[in-house]
């Protein structure tokens, strides 16, 4: 996901006139005319870092790829429950996102101010760029403020500097009640906040405090990852119970009161609070909302198997992948209720991959059979060094399926080696 905030640089000497990369150069190569071209894609997460790499692999070198995002710096989300318990320095954690990418991809460490999708042109700190492709991989925006109350009163680890203040916070805090709140959905990660819950049981374990502490999450799902089906709710459910941690579902947010320190339902219950815990309000890019690409209240529609974004106004060639998409599932668990893919970095990673190969295809004349198919997979620590690997197929029918192990210290090290491979690889 490409992060919303962060370092911008210093000032470019063009950066007060704005360019345009010309759409249509040709070349000539052994008496034929080839057009170059140039993909424009906004966002440098997974899904933006893999379509780049992928391209760039498929791609002969005199077409041009440039990827904007306003971080320079990438992390991994999964680490950043390490961060919140003091087991990982934020250095450690963070990556520039230049030394991620491979050679012959530009990066322009800037804001994406605007965004026109008919004629696929970006207005962004730097001036104007323009593309033959674009892809939208700018994830989606952490709201706080979606909620009355909660920016003030709560700590989260959704992001690096909150993971950072949650540590302190977690390093003083030497019992009562914590709260776990998830407000709304959908977020990234699914499995987060119970992953969360249960790292943090393990650590007040070591610290000896574990019985002066009540730990719960309260959740808006009727169960945890509900998209992933009955069997994953079951397995996450089981333990959380058997850590004595408490489990309230179907309990929406209406407001928190710092001063009270309470958490307001909508079915007018309560959960009172020492420390609190929350996963942020995901939301729409606010610059998609303003180019007509998402509603306020909903994302970016593609179809689920290219990526393209298909609505009246907008441009051939450009797709949306990542957190800012929504990728509807074939399958339901009733009939009334649609379904939509999760979001995680692994699935906006295997659609960066199928978009690049789409865009490689109209380059070169071909035709693309890759598609997304909806398989992913995410890890669960439950602390003690062991993890669960769940492996899911979203576009199954009638409805998705997700599976894992017992968790156990090879799958930890599992999650430890693939962390490190996004952390380190250039594609």
């Amino acid at each position: 996901m490409g992060s919303p905030g962060g370092h911008l640089p210093e000032r470019p000497p063009d950066a007060g006139r704005s360019f345009v990369l010309p759409r249509l150069r040709r070349r000539r190569r052994c008496g034929s005319v080839r057009a170059v071209t140039h993909t424009l894609i906004l966002g440098a997460g997974f899904g933006g870092l893999a379509c780049a790499r992928a391209l760039r692999r498929r791609l002969p070198a005199e077409h041009r790829i440039t990827v904007v995002d306003r971080e320079r710096d990438f992390v991994v989300g999964a680490t950043q429950t390490w961060v919140m318990l003091g087991e990982r320095d934020p250095r450690e954690v963070a990556r520039p996102r230049a030394g991620l990418l491979p050679a012959g991809v530009t990066l322009v460490e800037s804001e994406v101010r605007a965004l026109d999708p008919a004629r696929r042109e970006v207005e962004t700190g730097a001036g104007r760029l323009s593309g033959d492709h674009l892809v939208v991989a700018l994830g989606a925006e952490l709201a706080l403020d979606a909620v009355p109350g909660l920016a003030e009163a709560a700590h989260t680890f959704y992001s690096l500097p909150g993971a950072v203040r949650l540590a302190e916070a977690l390093s003083g805090f030497g019992g009562g009640d914590l709260v776990v709140l998830i407000p709304r959905a959908p977020f990234k990660c699914p499995p987060a906040p119970y992953e969360a819950a249960m790292l943090m049981h393990a650590a007040f374990e070591r610290r000896g405090i574990r019985s002066r502490v009540r730990l719960g999450v309260w959740t808006l799902e009727p169960q945890p990852m509900p998209t992933a089906g009955a069997e994953m709710g079951r397995f996450i459910a089981a333990e959380l119970a058997a850590r004595d941690i408490v489990l309230e579902r179907k309990r929406k947010t209406v407001a928190v009161e710092g001063a009270r320190h309470a958490v307001r339902f909508e079915d007018g219950s309560e959960a009172r609070y020492d420390l609190l815990v929350a996963i942020p309000p995901h939301r729409a890019p606010r610059v998609l909302v303003e180019a007509g690409l998402a509603e306020a209240s909903g994302w970016v529609a593609v179809d689920p198997g290219t990526l393209r974004v298909a609505k009246p106004g907008v441009a051939p060639h450009v797709y949306g992948i990542g957190g800012a998409a929504g990728v509807p599932l074939p399958g339901r668990y009733e009939p009334g209720t649609p379904l939509v893919l999760p979001k995680a970095g692994v699935f906006a990673a295997a659609e960066g991959e199928v978009v690049a190969a789409h865009i490689a295809a109209a380059v070169l004349g071909r035709e693309a059979e890759e598609r997304f198919d909806g398989r992913g997979f995410c890890y669960i620590e439950t602390g003690a060094g062991r993890a669960a690997k769940g492996v899911g197929s979203f576009f199954d029918l009638p409805q998705p399926v997700m599976r894992s192990d017992p968790p156990d210290e090879a799958q930890y090290r599992d999650k430890l080696a693939w962390v490190e491979e996004w952390s380190s690889a250039r594609g």
